[in-house]
């Protein structure tokens, strides 16, 4: 017999968004595993590439915990519905499976989801999971999705404008993956849907949606205003790619491609720029210049026109003046 660990052994640091798979006797072992592989991928994508500590926290929970019989004679161990709290979830997965029928006239299941359902954000039911969501009186359409509303959002017993039913997102690991898309970038989706199904990128894009911005160039046109706009506090390259909803790699890689330069560098120009224009038409001195346009010192704002202009930034003051002052 195969066992599941439960999610703290492999989830054991501090984590953004909670994921809770709900499953029952004899549901899909495959659809489960799938689920769980594919956050885990997530996971060492955010360790190994961001630098940051796991992303998603998973939590299995069955009616009443413990070890869960499913499909192929493999187990998982799982913690109680009546032990966990019903919110806080960003996503709800719902496993199918040939228990699904029995799991659906469970009153703990049920009562259960009728909960969570006020509040998680994303809700997936795979195959005949949806029976326990029609048993709960919940809509129940295959491909539901709730989509991201602000945590804590009441929602309503019956379908919605909130709510959408796409028969394309039917499947639980696609579902995943626009959450991981969205959370990072559509690369870190591709490569993880890669690894688990080869030659996945023919058929994934129509299915992610949103592939890489079509219209790139107006997008880092945007983000270069938004750079000259907030270049005079301390900004850092996340900030620059969240202000235009890009991943940090995908927006380094196009940026650079765009502009021929990395952020850092626009972002050195643009000051640099603001810094020449400050000395020329005003009369503050050079701490006060550095600082507004967001080189922090004069000593700062010294050493950077040395090395760029071969010029002290007082003498580019004068130099400037001077040469305004005869024409």
């Amino acid at each position: 017999m195969v066992s599941i660990e439960q999610g703290n052994r492999r989830h054991g640091h501090a984590t953004k968004k909670r994921i809770a798979i709900l499953v029952y006797e004899n549901c899909s072992f495959v659809e489960v595993a799938l689920i769980v592989e594919t956050f885990d991928l997530a996971n060492l994508a955010a360790t190994t590439e961001y630098g940051q500590a796991p992303h998603y926290s998973i939590s299995l929970l069955s009616s009443r915990g413990g070890r869960v019989q499913c499909s192929n004679a493999i187990s998982m161990d799982t913690h109680p519905l009546d032990a966990s709290s019903s919110s806080g979830y960003d996503a709800l997965f719902i496993a199918g499976g040939e228990g699904a029928a029995a799991a659906a006239h469970d009153s703990r299941n049920t009562d259960w989801l009728k909960r969570v359902f006020q509040t998680v954000r994303v809700v997936q039911a795979a195959g005949n999971g949806t029976l326990l969501l029609k048993g709960a009186d919940l809509p129940n359409a295959r491909g539901m999705i709730i989509p991201i509303r602000p945590s804590g959002k009441q929602h309503s017993q019956a379908p919605s404008n909130d709510v959408v039913i796409d028969v394309n997102a039917g499947s639980p690991v696609i579902t995943a993956l626009s959450l991981i898309k969205s959370d990072f970038d559509y690369e870190t989706a591709e490569s993880i849907a890669e690894r688990l199904m080869p030659f996945s990128g023919r058929w994934l894009e129509p299915l992610l949606g949103d592939p890489p911005n079509a219209n790139v160039a107006s997008t880092i046109k945007e983000a270069t205003r938004w750079i000259e706009e907030h270049c005079a506090r301390p900004i850092t390259v996340d900030d620059i790619a969240q202000s235009v909803s890009m991943g940090e790699r995908t927006f380094l890689r196009h940026f650079k491609a765009e502009t021929g330069m990395p952020p850092s560098e626009y972002l050195l120009r643009t000051r640099l720029d603001i810094a020449c224009r400050l000395l020329i038409t005003t009369t503050l001195p050079i701490d006060k210049v550095a600082r507004r346009c967001g080189m922090r010192s004069g000593t700062r704002l010294a050493k950077i026109f040395k090395r760029r202009l071969g010029i002290s930034a007082s003498d580019y003051r004068n130099c400037a003046r001077a040469d305004f002052s005869n024409t």
